[in-house]
């Protein structure tokens, strides 16, 4: 296609070639240019020869994927050693069940039903009429009839007619139900009218506990109508009877297929004279049983493989915009090591995903949800901001800059479809936590540009400014935030030897950035006050079908402040005036450096504030402070979520319904709207949340989905059964455990852990506390030269003497 058509568009890490400062893609291109030859559109073919233009655009691409090649293979390939190493030792034992060389149980059956991957091909129906035609093959080299004479299947039988009896009566199993349940819910109602609500005794309502009274002095013989109803369903057929020595142990899939070929057979006038259905059952049940995993079988080093090597083939691209380009999602091999290798609890890009209920009122609310869950920073309200310099002596000694800044913030109707806020709690907002903030940076930046010019003389390192300058605290807050991310990002790193990633780091650490350190410090400063602030929940206000302006689409009201309520209500009782004095006196309080205030009485849409600073010998751009101030002051925001989007998908059925996404993570909140969101189907790609919340079940279904669905962007299918042994081994402890060298600690095989890193520091530590090793993994084993316990090592011959 390249060769006789065209090249097309070239893209750099998923987007189009980069703008210069100048506005030009490349220096022989206009300013802005829109045509696509600027924007790396490649019309030429090699065939016939590329322009210079384009031809530099090619090579700009080519360099992006070499460079991404070389990374990669590291990346990958130490993935790959992390996994292999944890998951050597897990190997399938005569019971069938896949143990670590320590005999830890991690699967009772392998990939859940106990069969060879290879062999699940022929498994399927498709390759049904295949072994229909020859079976008189198969019956002569596989001595199928005395084989099959000494099956039997009775049993096996019996416990799927008894769990088809179970479905048949209960057409939505629900594993909570129990006989009191049942009871309870048939017979509440009822004692509520006939007993008036009184007072709690021991949690309980009296309605409540004449319930439990009635249901202790019931019969055995009403009891038991309730517990028929509330039985569980029976087992699965492959839980109750080992396949292995249980001839028809199937699992419930292979059963309804083998059901259904076969009632399709005799449906369609099947004749086959030696052939009978009930004979043709029992072979496939033989395949099924001859094509369980044999005992030995290394599944760890299978699975471990069967996802580095498709690792390999992912691009390194960290982020990828899912749906309408909205959602930001971690992807490709670092999403992987953040699953696997690191086990992180603080994701780069956490996110909850949960439909919304298909009613009126459900999805009317949901539109208000949306809004209140969105974040909202000052400078998505702000219409524009003047800054005025002037210059002012008092005396001769007294020398001052008056700064004049004006807000001018959007209009109601330009966001109100977008977040819950009005006018009034913006202005409320920055008088009394902005002007605060603005403060607050503009004393940072002074004292740190002049301990700079201090410190400028001589070449000072880092610990040095902090010693000058008199800010210790505030700096401490920040390190702290940064230590956590290091800390993260050693974990995710280690391993990696790439010294030009090191040096890199080291460059950075030397490098001080004061934009970025201030700014740490006022997310966090906000951050913790804005949380005090909320004082009210979204739960009441939802509920309310008007907010002040009389729309019933704006209902959120919860961005008010409780001082604020206060200075409402007092609207009432004082004049306009005194109100307005008080407002604006609560403003010059805040700092002597504030001189004057005003503010827009009518449409609260505008303010203007006046601030006298001491000359300085620095001078700095105070304009730029102040939008800079703006993009990170959160007027409003539920903790942990930053945006909120609503998607229409179509379910399982073909129905279309709503989903709610947001990015970032909450839990708790979402669980106080469960009349509008469906919260049996919430998920979240946070794995540490999930377990917390959850359970490690949860969690360990989780692993599984995200690392599919990291393949899956890429078109490339791992087997479900490496999947959930991977994720097995992860939970198996209790805990959700990450494949690294923190992971290694909790192995029994002081050997195992000395081959994997820090070999000096396990030596050590099994030294010093006497670890035995019982020589039976295998790195313990190739250490000492013994045979490994896998494969045809996996058994013991026993010889006569004689």
């Amino acid at each position: 296609f390249q060769i006789s058509c065209l090249l097309g568009q070239i893209e750099l890490e998923g987007r189009r070639p980069p703008l210069m400062p100048s506005g030009k893609s490349l220096p022989c291109f206009q300013p802005y240019e829109v045509s696509p030859r600027s924007g790396g559109f490649v019309t030429g073919r090699f065939l016939t020869g590329i322009k210079p233009p384009e031809f530099f655009f090619h090579c700009m691409a080519g360099r992006e994927g070499l460079v991404d090649t070389a990374v990669k293979t590291s990346r990958s390939g130490y993935l790959q050693r992390c996994i292999i190493k944890h998951l050597e030792g897990l190997v399938v034992q005569y019971d069938l069940s896949v143990r670590d060389s320590d005999g830890s149980v991690i699967q009772f059956l392998y990939g859940e039903d106990g069969l060879d991957i290879p062999k699940t091909q022929f498994l399927q129906s498709r390759q049904f009429p295949f072994i229909t035609d020859n079976y008189e093959v198969i019956r002569k080299s596989k001595h199928l009839d005395e084989v099959l004479a000494k099956m039997d299947s009775e049993i096996t039988e019996r416990h799927f007619k008894a769990i088809n009896k179970w479905k048949a009566k209960h057409f939505t199993p629900s594993p909570r139900e129990g006989a009191f349940l049942l009871y309870s819910q048939k017979k509440m109602a009822r004692v509520k009218k006939q007993i008036p609500a009184g007072e709690f005794i021991n949690g309980k309502d009296p309605a409540t506990q004449q319930v439990i009274e009635m249901w202790y002095s019931l019969e055995e013989h009403g009891r038991k109508k309730y517990l028929k109803k509330a039985t569980n369903c029976p087992d699965p057929c492959l839980a109750a009877y080992r396949p292995d020595i249980h001839f028809g142990s199937v699992s419930e899939t292979f059963q309804e297929i083998v059901d259904k070929y076969i009632w399709e057979s005799s449906n369609s006038n099947y004749i086959k004279s030696d052939l009978s259905l009930d004979r043709l059952k029992a072979l496939l049940h033989l395949k099924w049983q001859r094509s369980l995993c044999d005992p030995g079988e290394a599944v760890g080093l299978l699975a471990a493989q069967s996802i580095g090597e498709p690792s390999t083939q992912m691009t390194l691209n960290t982020f990828h915009f899912a749906g309408r380009g909205e959602m930001n999602v971690t992807l490709g091999i670092p999403r992987l090591r953040e699953i696997l290798m690191v086990a992180s609890a603080n994701i780069k890009t956490p996110m909850m995903s949960v439909p919304v209920f298909n009613t009126k009122r459900a999805l009317k609310k949901a539109k208000k949800l949306k809004k209140w869950l969105t974040r909202v920073c000052l400078a998505e309200v702000l219409h524009k901001i003047d800054v005025q310099e002037s210059f002012q002596t008092e005396g001769k000694n007294n020398k001052y800059r008056l700064y004049r800044i004006m807000f001018y913030f959007l209009p109601y109707q330009q966001y109100q479809q977008e977040n819950c806020l009005t006018p009034e709690g913006i202005l409320h907002y920055v008088e009394t936590r902005f002007f605060k903030l603005l403060l607050e940076a503009i004393k940072r930046k002074s004292t740190k540009l002049a301990s700079f010019k201090l410190i400028n003389t001589r070449k000072a390192s880092r610990k040095d400014i902090d010693q000058d300058t008199g800010e210790s605290l505030g700096n401490q807050d920040d390190h702290e935030g940064e230590g956590e991310e290091k800390i993260v990002d050693a974990e995710a790193d280690e391993g990696d030897t790439d010294a030009t990633e090191a040096k890199r780091r080291e460059k950075q650490e030397e490098e001080i950035d004061y934009e970025s350190e201030e700014e740490v410090a006022e997310d966090q400063d906000e951050d913790s006050e804005d949380r005090n602030e909320e004082s009210r929940s979204p739960a009441e206000s939802l509920d309310q079908e008007t907010d002040n302006r009389g729309s019933p689409e704006d209902g959120c009201e919860g961005d008010f402040t409780a001082a604020h309520e206060v200075g409402k209500r007092k609207k009432k009782k004082v004049s306009s005036l005194e109100l307005d004095q008080q407002r604006v006196n609560a403003v010059l309080g805040i700092n002597q450096a504030i001189e004057d205030y005003k503010y827009d009485k009518q449409e609260e849409l505008w303010c203007e504030i006046t601030m006298k600073l001491p000359i300085m010998k620095v001078h700095f751009d105070l304009s730029s402070l102040v939008v800079s101030l703006a993009q990170n002051a959160v007027v409003h925001e539920v903790k942990g979520i930053t945006r909120c989007l609503l998607n229409e998908t179509a379910n399982k059925k073909g129905e279309k319904e709503l989903i709610l996404n947001t990015e970032g993570l909450n839990l708790p909140e979402l669980f106080k709207y469960a009349d509008i969101l469906d919260l049996r189907r919430l998920y979240s790609n946070d794995i540490h949340a999930m377990a917390n919340t959850y359970g490690i079940e949860v969690a360990l279904r989780v692993v599984e989905k995200e690392i599919k669905d990291v393949f899956a962007v890429y078109g490339i299918e791992v087997d479900p059964r490496h999947l959930s042994l991977v994720a097995d081994y992860m939970c198996f402890g209790g805990v959700y455990k990450p494949l690294n060298r923190i992971g290694m600690q909790s192995n029994s095989s002081p050997l195992q852990q000395m081959t994997f890193e820090t070999s000096f520091k396990f030596l050590k530590e099994a030294t010093m506390l006497g670890i035995h090793d019982e020589l039976k993994s295998p790195s313990a084993c190739l250490v000492v030269g013994k045979v490994v316990k896998g494969g045809t090592g996996l058994f013991d011959l026993k010889q006569p003497l004689k």
